[in-house]
C-alpha cells in the first residue's frame, strides 16, 4: 500500500465528557483508535467520519493527546493526519453582556504571556445566527472569581476564557493543521464559583467517593452543584451546531 495513502477524517477535541454528550447522540461511535492516550473513537458515518478526542482537563492533558494526534498514529497500516482540529467545550464569559449559552467563535487564541493565533471562521457559522466573533483567552487555572474574571477580560480585550485553547492553536500552528475554535459560555460573568468548587472541579472528572466526601464538609455546595449542572447540560446543547460546521470542513 503507498506510503502517500494516510487517514484525514478531520478531529474535534473536547477536554471533558460532558462537553460532547449532544456530539456522541449526533455522530454514532464506530471504532476506537488503538494506543491513544485518551478517549479517541471514529464517530459518525462512513460518508462523515470524525474522529473525537476527550483529553481531560487543563493544558498537560490536551498537550499529550494533541502531540500524539499530530504525530501521524497509525491506524492499522496507514497513518492519521487531521484535516483539520476544532476545540470545542466550555467556557467563562468575560463580559457583562454574555449569558450562559451563548456561542463564541474565536477570530484569535491567546495566552496570558502574549501569544497570539489565528482561528478559521468557516462560513456555515458566520452565516448563521446566534453566535459572537471574539478573542479567546487561555488561562492556566479555572476562572471563577468575577473580579479576576472582569480584570482579565479589560486587560486582554478577550471575550472568554478557558483552559486548554491556546495550547491547541499553538500546536495546530507547529504542525501546519488548520485550527478552528467554538466555545459555549457555561458561567456568566457576574456568578461567582466558591473556591470549594473551583478545587473540586479543577482535575476535571470528579469521582464519586470524592464528591460524597466534599459535600458532606461543605453542604452548602450542594446548591451551586446542582445549578453549575443545569448549565452546562444547556450549554452542552449549544455546542451540537459544531456539527455544521464539521459538515463544511468535511466536504
Amino acid at each position: 500500500m503507498s506510503a502517500d495513502i494516510v487517514l484525514s477524517d478531520p478531529c474535534v477535541v473536547f477536554a471533558l465528557r460532558r462537553e460532547s454528550m449532544y456530539f456522541r447522540r449526533a455522530y454514532p461511535h464506530q471504532q476506537r483508535f488503538p494506543g491513544a492516550p485518551c478517549r479517541a473513537q471514529f464517530r459518525g458515518s462512513p460518508a462523515r467520519t470524525v474522529l473525537m478526542l476527550e483529553t481531560g482537563l487543563g493544558a498537560a492533558a490536551m498537550e499529550t493527546a494533541l502531540r500524539w494526534c499530530l504525530n501521524s498514529p497509525p491506524f492499522g497500516n496507514l497513518p492519521y493526519r487531521p484535516r483539520f482540529i476544532l476545540s470545542a467545550g466550555f467556557s467563562g464569559a468575560l463580559r457583562p453582556e454574555q449569558r450562559v449559552g451563548d456561542l463564541i467563535l474565536a477570530t484569535e487564541v491567546m495566552d496570558q504571556r502574549g501569544n497570539r493565533w489565528p482561528a478559521s471562521r468557516p462560513m456555515a457559522l458566520l452565516s448563521a445566527d446566534g453566535f459572537t466573533l471574539g478573542q479567546l483567552l487561555t488561562t492556566s487555572a479555572l476562572v471563577g472569581d468575577p473580579h479576576e474574571k472582569r480584570r482579565l477580560g479589560e486587560e486582554y480585550g478577550a471575550a472568554a476564557v478557558d483552559m486548554e485553547s491556546a495550547l491547541v492553536a499553538r500546536l495546530c500552528h507547529e504542525h501546519g493543521v488548520p485550527f478552528a475554535c467554538l466555545r459555549v459560555i457555561s458561567d456568566d460573568l457576574n456568578t461567582p464559583l466558591s473556591p470549594g468548587l473551583v478545587e473540586l472541579l479543577r482535575r476535571g472528572r470528579v469521582s464519586p467517593p470524592r464528591l460524597l466526601g466534599v459535600v458532606l464538609r461543605q453542604p452548602g455546595l450542594i446548591a451551586e452543584l446542582w445549578r453549575l449542572a443545569g448549565q452546562t447540560r444547556g450549554a452542552a446543547r449549544k455546542l451540537s451546531v459544531l456539527n455544521s460546521l464539521l459538515t463544511e470542513r468535511s466536504e
